[in-house]
Order: C-alpha cells, then structure tokens, then sequence
C-alpha cells in the first residue's frame, strides 16, 4: 500500500509517496537501510529550486519525517510517560510529546535530558509536534500530529517541560543552541554505494 511521504533531509523537503511495507511507518523506516520516494517533489531549502522523479534515500539521511499512514495497534502499546521536548536536528527546531519509559523519565529529570533518547531506534516519534526551519530565507512552521525525528542527528534536547529561556532573535531563522555536553550515540545504519 502506497501512502503519502513528506521528508527533511539536512537541505531538503521530499515529497512524494512510499510503499508502506509494515505496520507502522516508524517501524518500517527503522527496518530498511533505503527508502525510493516515487514521484518525489524534491525542494532545496536554501534556493526554492525543485526536482521531480523518483529519489532512493538512505533512512539515516533523514533529520525529520512526517508521520502518515496507520497508527500501531492499540494492545501492543507500553505504559510511557509523555515529556514535552525539544530538539534541534540541523537547521530544524522540533517541539513534541515525546513517549518514554518511566526509568528514561527518572533519568532525564537529573538535568540530563539527552537520557531521553538512550537506547531507542533511530528514528524516534514526537506527538503532537511542530516543526520550525528556514526555507528560501523565511520562517516556516508546520504543526504535524506525529514527527520522526532522528536521534542520532540531534545536535541538542531540553525538556520543554520544564522551564525554557527565551531568546529574541532579530532574524528570520530558526534559532541554534550552543554546545551542550551529550552522550552520543554510535549510528551502525548502512550508507547506500
């Protein structure tokens, strides 16, 4: 079954449609080393230029995808506790639930709130979520109901839960964060010839 298919790669936004060959979008996309995205809109965030056709893409080239197609099934379904976060993957600020176990919860409240993402698949769901980027020099935002974000990507994650400082910005961009202190995490996935 083919279902509709929106990307973000470090400099692109991918539209177009994929066979969905499992349950749940997430579940294939961290099956696979490569997705083809037939008849793909393929736009370049920096100039607005697009492509058209079909596009092979290695699924760890992905920063963001929206989530379409079936939701998993409801009896299958851990007890998690919801964090609001958020994260910046690239020139991408993303804010959503994210589904945790209770002990990454416990964990992440000692003021490590990358603890969030130990252990988990590459790309990892956040509900109820927006997504903020520069496209073509302006501000973009989208709210999605679900975002895979992934997290060996993630240049930073806080708890927006918790407290956040703001910061005004004069221009049209999506603020960056400094450098935190992260563990990171090793990404075996396989890189296309």
């Amino acid at each position: 079954m083919a279902i509709d298919f929106i990307g973000f790669t470090g400099d692109t936004r991918i539209v177009g449609q994929i066979p969905l060959a499992d349950d749940r979008l997430s579940d294939m996309l961290n099956s696979v080393a490569r997705v083809v995205v037939r008849g793909a809109d393929v736009e370049d965030l920096e100039t607005g230029r697009r492509e058209h056709g079909d596009v092979p893409i290695p699924c760890g080239d992905f920063l963001v995808v929206a989530g379409t197609g079936r939701r998993g099934l409801e009896n299958l379904r851990k007890r998690t506790v919801v964090r609001r976060v958020q994260m910046g993957l690239g020139r991408f600020t993303v804010t959503g639930n994210l589904h945790v176990a209770p002990a990454a919860d416990a964990a992440s409240r000692g003021g490590k709130p990358d603890e969030l993402l130990v252990g988990r698949d590459l790309l990892v769901p956040l509900t109820e979520a927006t997504l903020e980027y520069a496209r073509a020099g302006k501000a973009e935002t989208e709210a999605w109901e679900t975002l895979l974000v992934n997290r060996a990507r993630a240049r930073w994650i806080d708890a927006a839960d918790e407290p956040v400082q703001s910061v005004l910005v004069d221009e049209p961009v999506v603020p960056q964060r400094g450098a935190i202190r992260r563990r990171w995490i090793k990404d075996f996935t396989p890189v296309a010839d």
